[in-house]
């Protein structure tokens, strides 16, 4: 959590039933009564005087669960970790009856304030041993890391401190794996940090020591050894400061190479740790380098195959509510200059909601969809368990929840003095007192066979509020389906039985694995299922979700398949084994000793790149750098800044030599440049003072074209950026490559986007059309775009307004181009942009009129890019447009449409932008009440607290400052392709999610594996938006397969350049020497 100071004592209800229906149908889990089961604990805390949320921070963390069969009878028991009280042991006596043997076991704990819970069979005896976190040293804590040894007669003897592994300190959660690959059993152990002043500066404190809030990394010396455990954490590479507010720890081998690697989450400003193992001993921390962004307060993570392509993600969870209006009294991001700031002290970008990284590059690269799976907004989270609780083959997610008092409501934080005031300790309960409840409902998501997922905690039993923190799950009754037990503060247990197999819902398979003599558990094996319905992969990983553990089987589910057709174990030190044709519904046990290492890894690698990157070909000027221009500045509500939209590029042979040659635009102050291909391939920019006097103007586009009707290649250079209304530029060339100014166009200057040739009116001449993006300064009035017609001379004139009625005010554009849409042999006009339509204005001998055609009413977007190609062989040409994608907190639909006013909302003669949601059943402003009352003083007086502004709607809020503006609407935010049928009309079909994952500014059709079908490369991202929406960062280059049909496929390029994620404008295809195609970017 991050920022997590109150708590008191609050009863949650839960619905007790047996037998939970609705509508008749049996639900997916009974939350079982602890008087049936016996399970009657429940983690009460006490707040006192000395000690509350105002002393220490993590005081409504919780505890853990943990899962494991400690007497080998196939039954897996369950140990809860007491905060204050005494933990507990519940032997599983079958049918869901467990009994309580914590005083015979020795299991109680000592200390006076214990965290999480991990299992592993630390001495090598076959037995599960018990490791428990505590917190140490701080105030009224005591307490040191206690291991309990399995004696294997239900009882344990406490022997930490002989083992080397009695830590004090702020102790989290620990988590056994081999990291040297000796054969047995390290130990990572997470630690937090508490408030204090030395611990806001800058990342350099990460490398400064704490001994009682710094990560440890254990070293297991073998059973001979005299101390078994050693600290390595310093010679590992692992950070151990005070700055790292450690709340969980994920184990898994992210980039399949055979090593485990870490995952570390850290609470507030700090960044999460990703160590690669380096297969010597060390790690390598990588997190910037592989992660565009991530959670801001990350608490619990998993480690899983959320898409079954067999490369692990990651999930983190944070404090992100779904309820519109708890999301308007919390905390929204930092401001833009301290979001900018803490970037620049070495802090990641972060955000605070829940992240699901998609593995999009072999482990060295890493796409946040959390938005666009659905999983992003579940409000104060703890513990992320990615399993197949239904038994369809595909891994679902559920995610506890609550926090007994809110520390972070906006309301208590500015307008609550009462403690602060206060000399004496007697107000801490007054206070607490007044912070709101807490109290939500855990969330459980069905997976699917794309990257969304579904909500189904109602109707799968799991709906109630509460206050639920650690979690695990296991087949507690041995039926063949994963049931979840939760650790609650203030409340019983929950135990949920899973009805999966009861009710023939999937089919399943267990594995049991044997290990090793030194590792006999199995941890760290991976295990590979393949059948018709493709590949599942599952770890032996038992340190999952928050402060808890998992230790029983690797359980897949089938779906309605009855067989596996193969089934690969590979063991941790790389050996495998493979077997075939098992039958499900059963379990089935491996032995290590049948392993060896004659079979290959199901696992897939790195692949042979499609593509390489010719670093060589260019010398260092080949680099756009825009130029500093903040748009928020001058309008702080503007929804995303438009001045980085360049650069594009050109591609021509401008100098008749055969070879081709591009032009690269400049952002103000760096003038275009052209870059002169050479015999051997390479590229030299060849100098040209025209663009250097024009060095002034930003270049966001440009075209080459015959303007003059010489046979030469001219160059059109659009100039926009919203910093000022610029003119565009017509260069005629010489033939040889040198390029001077033309006086040929008239002044029309504007915030310009693109600009098209085309004979539109068929008298052998290149006319243009120039479309614009914004009025600069007033995002959301439409801009004039012009129809320039040609003399035949270069001379360019504004075309009469019957030439193309409507045209010149027909949007904020931001991509055009020319097809023979309806093929009656003249050029049709296709326009994009945003919050309008793509439109088409089909050419009638020389009149541009705009068309009615079905398919494209109602297709209002934030559209980006446009492409046209015939991606489904029927000689047409369809169209492939660009949009915000679906990865983002902005939502649109028909029904529910994005929303933008634009109005002097305040009466001070400047328009601000109001941008606005369906939430629920009413709409809302999307920003909150900070951000727009900077703007909207009117805000700041009308609406005193923040309570009293998430309770009004947009049409209160509309109705306050007496405004009767119509706003611009949205329908979509999902790219898309428009198959051009033939009676002229368009179908919209959604491309696949992979290029929803961020907003789509480039592309380039292309059959680029010789199958006969056109596939689509694709670029994107947008950094430039306001903290509260988040960077999209999720895009790599990637590439959409075609069949040919209309249809395509994501295939991710890791083990390329394109494996990173940079901000892409443009991709255009060039032949190099010899006919080689390459591409630029």
């Amino acid at each position: 959590m991050k920022n997590k100071n109150l708590t008191s004592f609050f009863v949650v209800l839960f619905f007790l039933v047996d037998i939970s229906c609705q509508g008749g149908k049996r639900k997916l889990f009974t939350r079982m009564a602890g008087g049936d089961t016996g399970i009657l604990f429940n983690n009460t805390i006490t707040e006192t005087d000395s000690l509350n949320i105002f002393d220490y921070i993590y005081f409504y963390n919780g505890g853990g669960v943990a899962v494991g069969d400690f007497n080998n009878d196939q039954l897996p028991d369950i140990y809860f970790v007491s905060n204050q009280g005494s933990n507990k042991l519940y032997l599983n006596e079958g049918d869901f009856h467990f009994r309580d043997i914590t005083e015979k076991a020795g299991v109680q704990g000592k200390g006076n304030w214990k965290t999480g819970v991990t299992l592993a069979d630390v001495n090598d005896d076959g037995l599960i041993d018990i490791y428990v976190s505590e917190v140490g040293k701080f105030g009224t804590l005591t307490g040191k890391n206690e291991l309990f040894i399995n004696n294997g007669d239900l009882t344990f003897t406490e022997k930490a401190q002989q083992y080397g592994l009695d830590v004090e300190g702020f102790n989290t959660q620990a988590a056994f794996f081999d990291y040297d690959h000796d054969g047995d059993l390290d130990m990572f152990l997470v630690n937090h940090s508490v408030h204090a002043a030395g611990n806001f500066g800058d990342s350099s404190i990460r490398s400064v020591h704490s001994e009682v809030s710094g990560d440890k990394l254990f070293r297991n010396n073998g059973r001979s050894a005299a101390k078994r455990f050693t600290e390595v954490t310093q010679e590992a590479g692992i950070y151990s400061s005070a700055l790292g507010y450690g709340l969980s720890v994920s184990v898994g081998d992210l980039n399949n190479d055979g090593w485990e690697d870490l995952y570390v989450s850290n609470d507030f400003h700090e960044n999460d740790y990703y160590y690669v193992n380096n297969k010597n001993g060390t790690f390598s921390e990588l997190n910037k380098e592989c992660f565009g962004h991530e959670s801001r307060f990350s608490m619990g993570s998993a480690i899983a195959d959320m898409n079954n392509d067999g490369w692990p993600d990651i999930i983190t969870l944070d404090m992100l509510p779904d309820d519109p209006k708890v999301v308007k009294t919390s905390p929204g991001e930092d401001p833009l200059d301290i979001y900018k700031m803490k970037y620049k002290m070495g802090y990641q970008y972060q955000y605070s909601r829940n992240c699901l990284q998609l593995n999009t590059g072999n482990g060295y690269g890493f796409s946040d969809i959390g938005l666009l799976a659905g999983i992003a907004a579940t409000d104060w989270s703890w513990s992320p368990l990615a399993a197949d609780f239904n038994n369809d083959g595909i891994k679902d997610l559920f995610i506890s929840n609550g926090i007994v008092k809110r520390p972070n409501d906006l309301d208590f934080l500015k307008y609550n003095d009462t403690r602060n005031n206060a000399k004496d300790r007697s107000f801490d309960k007054q206070a607490i007192g007044q912070m709101p409840s807490g109290a939500v409902s855990n969330y459980i998501f069905k997976g699917t066979d794309s990257l969304l997922f579904i909500d189904h905690t109602d109707d799968w039993g799991l709906a109630g509020a509460g206050f639920s923190t650690g979690a695990a799950y296991a087949d507690l009754d041995n039926d063949g389906d994963l049931d979840i037990i939760t650790n609650n503060i203030n409340e019983s247990a929950g135990v949920f039985r899973n009805n999966s197999t009861s009710g023939s819902q999937g089919h399943y398979i267990n594995i049991l694995l044997k290990g090793s003599s030194r590792n006999p558990l199995a941890i760290g094996s991976k295990v590979i299922l393949k059948n018709g319905a493709g590949m599942q992969l599952c770890s032996n990983e038992p340190t999952m979700g928050f402060e808890s553990c998992s230790l029983q089987n690797i359980h897949f589910g089938t779906g309605v398949h009855t067989s596996v057709d193969s089934l690969q174990v590979i063991w941790p030190d790389g050996k495998s084994q493979l077997i075939t044709n098992i039958k499900t519904d059963r379990s089935i046990n491996l032995n290590y000793d049948d392993a060896d290492y004659s079979s290959l890894s199901f696992l897939p690698t790195t692949p042979k790149p499609l593509f390489s990157y010719l670093h060589e070909s260019f010398d260092s000027s080949c680099r756009h750098k825009e130029n500093d221009f903040d748009d928020f500045s001058i309008e702080p509500l503007l929804p995303h800044m438009l001045s980085t939209s360049g650069p594009r590029l050109a591609v021509q042979d401008v100098n008749k030599d055969g070879l081709q040659d591009f032009y690269m635009g400049g952002a103000k102050n760096q003038p275009g440049k052209l870059f002169i291909q050479t015999k051997s391939g390479t590229f030299k920019q060849l100098n040209q003072p025209a663009f250097n006097n024009d060095s002034a103007y930003e270049n966001v586009n440009a075209v080459f074209f015959d303007a003059d009707g010489n046979g030469t290649m001219d160059l059109y250079v659009v100039n926009g950026g919203n910093e000022k209304d610029q003119q565009d530029r017509l260069y005629l060339s010489d033939g040889k490559a040198h390029f001077i100014p033309s006086d040929g166009i008239p002044k029309i200057k504007g915030n310009h986007s693109v600009a098209i040739a085309a004979d539109i009116d068929h008298d052998g001449d290149q006319d243009l059309f120039v479309g614009a993006r914004s009025v600069t300064g007033v995002y959301g009035e439409i801009p004039f775009s012009y129809l320039l017609i040609n003399d035949g001379k270069g001379q360019f004139s504004v075309a009469a307004p019957e030439l193309s009625p409507g045209l010149s005010a027909i949007g904020m554009i931001t991509d055009a181009a020319w097809s023979d849409i309806n093929q009656d042999g003249w050029k049709d006009l296709i326009i994009v942009g945003e919050w309008m339509p793509v439109t088409l204005f089909l050419n009638r001998q020389g009149r541009l009129l705009k068309s009615t055609c079905a398919g494209l009413n109602n297709t209002n977007g934030l559209w980006t890019h446009l492409s046209i190609a015939d991606v489904n062989a029927d000689d047409r040409d369809d169209l492939i447009v660009g949009n915000w994608g679906t990865n983002s907190k902005l939502k649109a639909s028909l029904d529910a449409p994005l929303l933008l006013y634009a109005a002097d909302f305040d009466g001070n003669g400047t328009k601000e932008q109001l941008l606005a949601q369906k939430e629920k059943n009413a709409y809302y402003p999307f920003l909150g009440k900070d951000n727009l009352e900077k703007q909207l003083p009117l805000i700041r007086k009308k609406f005193f607290r923040y309570t009293d502004f998430a309770q009004i709607n947009l049409g209160q809020l509309l109705e306050s400052f007496l405004i009767r503006s119509t706003p611009l609407k949205v329908y979509t935010l999902e790219s898309s392709v428009f198959l051009n049928n033939e009676c002229g009309c368009f179908t919209r079909q959604k491309l696949p999610e992979g290029a929803q994952v961020a907003p789509l500014f480039a592309m380039l059709p292309e059959d680029f594996d010789h199958d006969g079908h056109i596939d689509l490369l694709l670029g994107g991202n947008m950094f430039d938006v306001s903290p509260f929406e988040g960077r999209y960062d999720a895009m790599p280059v990637i590439l959409l397969k075609g069949t040919g049909q209309g249809q395509f496929t994501t295939v991710f390029l890791p083990g390329t350049k394109y494996s990173k994620t940079d901000q892409v404008r443009d991709l255009q295809g060039i032949r190099l020497t010899g006919g080689k195609p390459a591409i630029l970017e």
